[in-house]
């Protein structure tokens, strides 16, 4: 099998332009994209831009993915209620790999699955879906890349506030977690493609590194050369206090982040992947990101 066309969905967001640079930097793939007719967003003039209706009409999805070798989706879970469709048209027009947009937590962690069904369940619900079509001819490759480490720091996901130079720490800050830069996903979608049989029905767990919160801090000071306020909170209070917003109805985004965070900080949540013997980097052959200079980059902007 090779897989040389490929199309792009969510090209626009926050991970989509690191795999859609990634795949035309590389000459063996053909890359388009497909983007709603709402949509604003431009992209090169070397890349397909293929715009279809915002409901992702059957039709002209089919029409889009026909001659497509691999469908790369980075489309959010709100759109959950297309996927099944999406795959469905890749079925029909003889796609013969599907990248779901699974990127981020180990969703198949019982625990991280049991702390966030509404956003977890549904991307579980995709693979599964996924893997009923293998029997039509349709191979899939899910990844699993932790926190974007660069947006994470730029956005405070990770508990540090960059211009405020504040950081809030959970627990002793001690917990190591794998995480990945946006750069380093799109090289990992990247190398996946280029070896379709060793990434063929299968989950993939990618970094840039493994690190805690302390290691973060100590690389911050560095980079800023001061010395960071430091708030330190107790991760299960933190946990309860987003689950009775929950309970009442609240499914914020701050609320989310929160159990985000908290799932990144504390083990057993599935996110000390690397660490745990389940890293695909060597498979890949990535190489592993400085946590100083990344976050070098980030600090200088």
């Amino acid at each position: 099998m090779s897989l040389k066309n490929i199309i792009l969905l969510g090209a626009g967001g926050n991970l989509g332009p690191s795999i859609l640079a990634a795949l035309t930097a590389d000459p063996h793939f053909t890359v388009s994209v497909l983007t709603r007719h709402s949509s604003t967003v431009t992209f090169p003039s070397s890349v397909t831009v293929h715009r279809i209706g915002d409901d992702y009409p059957d039709a002209e999805l089919l029409a889009a993915f026909k001659g497509q070798d691999a469908v790369v989706s980075t489309l959010s879970h709100m759109a959950a209620g297309a996927h099944t469709r999406i795959v469905d048209a890749a079925v029909a027009a003889g796609v013969k790999r599907f990248v779901p947009s699974e990127f981020g937590s180990d969703t198949r962690n019982a625990n991280a699955l049991a702390l966030l069904p509404a956003m977890f369940a549904p991307k579980v619900a995709m693979v599964d879906y996924l893997k009923g079509q293998e029997a039509a001819g349709l191979t899939w490759t899910a990844f699993v890349t932790g926190a974007f480490f660069d947006w994470g720091l730029q956005v405070g996901f990770v508990g540090f506030d960059l211009p405020a130079h504040r950081a809030t720490v959970f627990n002793d800050g001690a917990t190591p977690f794998a995480t990945t830069t946006l750069a380093q996903v799109g090289r990992a979608v990247r190398s996946a493609l280029l070896r379709p049989a060793e990434t063929a029905n299968r989950y993939l767990y990618v970094s840039s590194f493994t690190v805690s919160q302390n290691g973060i801090l100590a690389a911050l000071e560095k980079a800023t050369g001061r010395a960071w306020d430091v708030t330190r909170v107790d991760a299960e209070a933190v946990k309860r206090d987003a689950q009775a917003r929950l309970a009442k109805g609240e499914f914020s985004l701050e609320v989310v982040m929160e159990l985000l965070r908290y799932l990144h900080f504390v083990d057993g949540y599935g996110s000390n992947y690397v660490e745990e013997g389940r890293g695909s980097d060597g498979l890949l052959g990535l190489e592993g990101e400085s946590l100083e200079e990344v976050v070098g980059r980030v600090v200088k902007g």
